[in-house]
C-alpha cells in the first residue's frame, strides 16, 4: 500500500471504496447521507483584539451594527485565520495563534468557523464545501472592505489544511487580490492532482507562501506558490513516526505560530544543502519561513527544524565547512 493511501486512511478515518491504477481514492459510497445543503447559516467569523483576547465578538456581514459596535480598529493589521478538517474557530491551535498575534502587537484577528460544514468522518463532503465556503469568505471580505475597515491589499489570509483551499476559493472570488494568503500544508487528498482553479494557487493572492510538512501523504506535495517551504523535505518531520501523517501535517501550524514569536528562527534558502559553492561559507538566508517571509522573494526553499519545541533552528546552529554537507 503507498503512503498516500496509508496516509488517507488515517485522514479520512473511512473505509475506502476503491482504488485506481494511480493510487487516488474513489468515494462514490462516502458521499454525506442527508439533505444538508449549502448553507452559510453556521459559518462564523469571530473577532478578537487586544481590548477582547478572550471574549471572541461575533461579526455578521447581514448586519452593519455589529461591525460598527465591535472592537475592530480600521488602523491595526487584520488576519483571518481559517481551521482545517474536523475543527473548530475554538481549538487549542486557532486559540494559540490569536494569542500569539496579540501578544507581540495589535491586531484584528478573525477566526473563521466552520465546524459544522467539516465534521467527521466525512472529508468528501468537508472537500466539496470549501468551494462554497470559500465563496462566502469572500463576501465577508468585500463587506470589511466596503465599510472601508480594511485595504484588500493589506490583509492577511492564514488556512490550514482544507482551510489553506477554502483561502484560495475566497481569492478567486474577489475582484481585487488581497495582500497575502499563507496556506499551513494545504490538504491532499482530493487535491493532489486538482487543476490551479479548483485548489490553492499563486494567482489568488498578491502573494502566496506556503508551507509543506506533510508532502505525497495529508498535504500536497507540489509548490503552488510564490514561495513554497519544505522543511525536513516537506515530509516526515523530526519527532514524527513515519506512520503518524497528522503529526507531520500538524507541524506546519506550529512552525507558524512559533514564528510569530521567533521571525527569523527559521532561516532557509533556495538550495537543499547549506554549503558553499566556493571556498569558505556564507550563511545568509534567502528568506525566513513564517510571519517575516519576504513579500519579493519567490522560489523553492528548504530548511531543518528541531525535533521537538521550540522547532526553530536559527543560523548558528547550522554548521559550515567546505565540503559537501548535506543539511537537508
Amino acid at each position: 500500500m503507498s503512503l498516500y493511501m496509508k496516509a488517507a486512511l488515517i485522514f479520512l478515518s473511512i473505509n475506502l471504496n476503491a482504488i485506481n491504477t494511480r493510487g487516488q481514492i474513489a468515494l462514490a459510497e462516502l458521499e454525506y447521507k442527508s439533505k444538508d445543503t449549502n448553507t452559510y447559516d453556521d459559518i462564523k467569523f469571530f473577532l478578537y483584539t487586544r481590548k477582547n483576547p478572550s471574549s471572541p465578538y461575533t461579526l455578521d456581514y447581514n448586519n452593519n451594527g455589529s461591525l460598527e459596535a465591535s472592537p475592530f480598529n480600521p488602523k491595526m493589521e487584520t488576519v483571518i485565520f481559517i481551521h482545517g478538517f474536523t475543527e473548530s474557530a475554538f481549538d487549542v491551535t486557532p486559540q494559540a495563534l490569536l494569542n500569539a498575534y496579540l501578544k507581540q502587537h495589535e491586531y484584528n484577528i478573525i477566526l473563521m468557523d466552520w465546524a459544522k460544514h467539516a465534521a467527521a468522518p466525512w472529508y468528501n463532503r468537508a472537500a466539496k464545501n470549501v468551494e462554497m465556503i470559500g465563496s462566502y469568505l469572500a463576501k465577508f471580505v468585500k463587506w470589511l472592505e466596503i465599510r472601508k475597515v480594511i485595504s484588500s491589499s493589506e490583509l492577511h489570509v492564514i488556512g490550514y489544511s482544507l482551510g489553506a483551499h477554502i483561502a484560495g476559493f475566497m481569492g478567486k472570488n474577489l475582484k481585487y487580490k488581497i495582500g497575502r494568503i499563507t496556506g499551513l500544508d494545504p490538504a491532499g487528498p482530493l487535491f493532489h492532482d486538482a487543476h490551479a482553479t479548483k485548489r490553492l494557487d499563486k494567482s489568488d493572492a498578491l502573494f502566496v507562501d506556503v508551507i509543506h510538512t506533510s508532502a505525497k501523504s495529508l498535504g500536497i506535495e507540489k509548490p503552488i506558490g510564490h514561495a513554497d517551504f519544505y522543511p525536513n523535505h516537506g515530509s516526515i518531520q523530526p519527532g514524527c513516526s513515519f506512520y503518524d501523517f497528522a503529526c507531520s501535517h500538524n507541524r506546519a501550524r506550529f512552525y507558524y505560530i512559533e514564528s510569530i514569536n521567533t521571525p527569523r528562527g527559521f532561516p532557509a534558502r533556495r538550495c537543499r544543502n547549506w554549503t558553499p559553492t566556493i571556498k569558505g561559507c556564507t550563511l545568509f538566508p534567502d528568506t525566513y519561513m513564517g510571519i517575516s517571509t519576504d513579500r519579493h522573494v519567490y522560489g523553492i526553499f528548504y530548511l531543518r527544524t528541531q525535533a521537538e519545541p521550540p522547532y526553530a533552528r536559527y543560523l548558528k546552529d547550522y554548521r559550515c565547512s567546505n565540503y559537501k554537507e548535506t543539511e537537508f
